[in-house]
């Protein structure tokens, strides 16, 4: 049976999953970053990229056809590189983006890929690029996809085929490209085209609203390749999104021009006194070390040192994927650069969406997850909760006691306000906690996932404050016509106990429903 192409998905948190995707030279597994590598010039060795753990890289056949055509047929693709392991090649848009045309047609680029035995294989396509005219953007995916259903008479099944989507930031575009290409199921892996132009603005908020465009609109069951995306900053946004590769030339371009990778931003050689970093390049050699080596010498050190910061960030997103703690790595990396800050306040839009991809509990032992601040509120599995405790759960008492949920008294049912409430009102009585962030908390569910496991900051947020009432504004309109009474109890001593109460009020004022608010020591 061949096995090329099939993409299996392991596990999987938000959009994002690591996955095992078949080629002809072994398994590559997502999410993963290919090197770029320069089949001219290139100052680290295709053993040392191999070496830090990257099994797959990316070259470009137009150059191979263009520079040692023969050469390249006669020794392949892996001859030529030295390499064994997984090899994607280029097609020659980037050249067509740079230079406006290149000279080798769509089934030359098509054939030549064939002889050279590339294992991943990109269609000629034509790259939307930085064109603020709709008609050129237009032009550009009708072309890439006229170029699609023509090459699907003479593509094989030895190799896996790209499909490049276009579109760029025009998102009726970028929905129609994405929703023609998932009808061309030949195509094993599509991609992304042209962020470049954002990445260098970090313009992520408008990459983000791509990502999700054409995510939401091809096969789940498809990998997606996002072009020239080779920050560490944006790896971790792009996955949660659903992108499962990346390839990129950064790591050696950013090295050319001294400049030095963290997982959060960048750094200019000149800059540095102390490296912040503990990979071997970085405990062996000081920054001064390397600016008075020879310029060679030096940018492979750097380039070496950005690799190893480029695997770590790829690691550190799957081992996020793993624990079910996606959402909070963006939110942590969020607050490192004033752009992801913005490309996050895009991507909390779509947390419904995302809570529906995202498993509720993950292995034997659920994870506590961790609330923040202002985005916190949008965290999945709060919505999961939410959206569920709408759907399916309906009290069965008829008077409602609201009490709050004090972060430190978990399950709220241990708690002293607890047993009060109880002994007041007794047991024909639903006793209900409210949490900021989470909402509401029947006392049936208390100890259920992820009601007594979570940590947070208590800090009175207006955007918390504002989610938390509503979310208890929601779930008492929608059993008004169980509760005959209503007494919602706040606590001075809880800041936001006050304020949230406050807010409700407000919102249940054009309901018509009664509720009696009841000051209490806690």
């Amino acid at each position: 049976m061949n096995r090329i192409g099939v993409f299996e998905i392991k596990d999987k948190d938000l959009a994002g999953r690591i996955g095992k995707l078949y080629t002809p030279h072994g398994i590559l597994e997502t999410p993963a970053l290919l090197p770029v590598i320069d089949i001219v010039r290139q100052e680290v060795s295709i053993k040392e990229i191999e070496s830090l753990g990257f099994n797959a890289v990316i070259t470009n056949a137009y150059l191979l056809w263009k520079r040692m055509r023969s050469r390249a047929v006669e020794q392949g693709v892996h001859g030529i590189l030295g390499f064994n392991g997984i090899i994607m090649t280029d097609s020659g848009a980037y050249q067509i983006l740079q230079y406006g045309r290149v000279s080798i047609t769509p089934g030359d680029v098509i054939d030549f890929q064939k002889k050279i035995g590339s294992d991943i294989a990109v269609i000629l396509d034509i790259p939307t690029g930085n064109t603020k005219d709709p008609e050129q953007a237009r032009y550009s995916v009708e072309e890439t996809l006229r170029r699609a259903r023509e090459a699907l008479s003479y593509i094989d099944d030895n190799r896996i085929w790209t499909l490049p989507v276009q579109g760029g930031p025009f998102l009726d575009l970028l929905e129609k490209s994405a929703r023609e290409s998932a009808q061309m199921s030949r195509y094993r892996l599509y991609a992304l085209g042209s962020p470049t132009v954002l990445l260098e603005r970090y313009d992520y908020a408008t990459l983000v609203e791509m990502i999700y465009t054409v995510r939401l609109h091809l096969p789940r069951s498809r990998p997606l390749h996002l072009f020239g995306a080779g920050h560490p900053m944006i790896i971790p946004f792009a996955v949660a999104l659903g992108v499962d590769m990346f390839d990129s030339a950064s790591y050696i371009l950013y090295a050319r021009d001294n400049r030095y990778m963290t997982l959060s931003r960048t750094y200019r050689l000149d800059e540095l006194e102390y490296f912040p970093c503990s990979c071997p390049v970085c405990t062996r050699y000081t920054p001064q070390d390397l600016r008075e080596m020879p310029k060679q010498e030096r940018t492979r050190l750097i380039a070496l040192h950005n690799l190893y910061v480029l695997r770590t960030a790829i690691n550190e997103v799957k081992t996020a994927i793993r624990e079910g703690r996606l959402w909070e790595l963006l939110e942590e990396r969020s607050k490192a650069h004033p752009s992801l800050a913005r490309a996050f306040s895009r991507f909390r839009r779509y947390s419904k969406t995302l809570a529906r991809l995202t498993p509720r509990v993950k292995g034997s032992t659920a994870k506590g997850i961790f609330l923040y601040g202002g985005e916190s509120v949008f965290h999945p599995k709060l919505v999961i909760h939410h959206e569920r405790l709408l759907s399916y759960y309906r009290p069965r008492k008829s008077k409602a006691i609201l009490i709050p949920v004090h972060p430190l008294e978990k399950p709220f049912t241990t708690s002293r306000l607890y047993r009060m409430a109880i002994e007041e009102y007794g047991a024909d009585a639903h006793i209900v906690g409210y949490s900021i962030y989470i909402g509401v908390i029947p006392e049936e569910l208390a100890e259920t996932y992820p009601l007594s496991q979570y940590e947070l900051n208590d800090t009175p947020y207006i955007e918390v404050i504002e989610q938390t009432a509503h979310r208890i504004y929601e779930y008492i309109q929608k059993n008004s016509g169980v509760y005959r009474s209503i007494v919602i109890m706040k606590c001075g001593k809880l800041q936001w106990s006050a304020k949230v109460v406050e807010r409700l009020v407000d919102m249940l004022k054009g309901e018509g429903i009664v509720v009696e608010i009841k000051e209490h020591e806690c």
